[in-house]
């Protein structure tokens, strides 16, 4: 043992503390600032696993069909995430469209289909080279992906326009709000250090069938 896998440091304080572990559902606090050290997720591995499965089939619908129906002046108009990403590209707001694909389109797929990879994986004991690699940039990912802004700034504009147009809220608008509930789902689901735990077990695992093989 190391003293990198025997000692923690609090996140709020620097504190360093011996690393305990702490029982499914509970939480370990520092005594000094009381900032969360260790929390222990239940089914960590099985929950993230049923997420990301539901946010990837809620994927394509939330993107690509209609989220709204406007109605004003005899006009209708409907428009989907990914219509909005070509509106601002065929203006030449090359900034904007690039930003909305790469936050609302491209980060919460990644994001959604990694973490999926490395949950399925890790769920019927299955060691790859790139398993380690995969979940690492899954927990970078997390950061990167904001459909949850796009969300809001879509609630702030119904709020503006409902006065002065009639709104028809289409299967897209739903399933993008579902979208947006289960990508933050899988982070309150996800618990690092079960995954890392479970990646090392498997790794060692894997090379001693190896070595009994060789």
């Amino acid at each position: 043992m190391t003293a990198t896998t025997t000692i923690i440091a609090c996140p709020g304080c620097d504190l360093l503390l011996k690393k305990i572990e702490a029982h499914p559902g509970k939480k370990l606090f520092c005594p000094r600032c009381n900032t969360v050290l260790l929390h222990k997720k239940v089914n960590s591995i099985t929950k993230v696993l049923a997420i990301s499965i539901s946010g990837l089939l809620a994927y394509i619908p939330a993107i690509f069909l209609p989220l709204l129906t406007l109605h004003s002046m005899g006009m209708s108009q409907n428009g989907s995430i990914f219509d909005a990403f070509l509106s601002f590209y065929h203006q030449k707001y090359y900034f904007v469209a690039v930003l909305v694909f790469i936050t609302s389109v491209f980060f919460p797929l990644l994001n959604l289909s990694l973490l999926f990879s490395v949950s399925l994986q890790l769920k019927t004991q299955r060691y790859s080279r790139s398993l380690p690699f995969l979940f690492r940039t899954a927990l970078h990912m997390d950061e990167w992906g904001m459909p949850d802004v796009y969300l809001i700034a879509l609630l702030v504009s119904i709020i503006k326009i409902i006065s002065v147009a009639s709104i028809d809220y289409n299967i897209g608008f739903f399933c993008f709000v579902f979208l947006v509930f289960m990508t933050r789902a899988s982070t309150s689901a996800l618990d690092p250090d079960t995954f890392w735990k479970n990646i090392e077990q498997i790794r060692s695992d894997s090379s001693r069938d190896m070595d009994d093989a060789i």
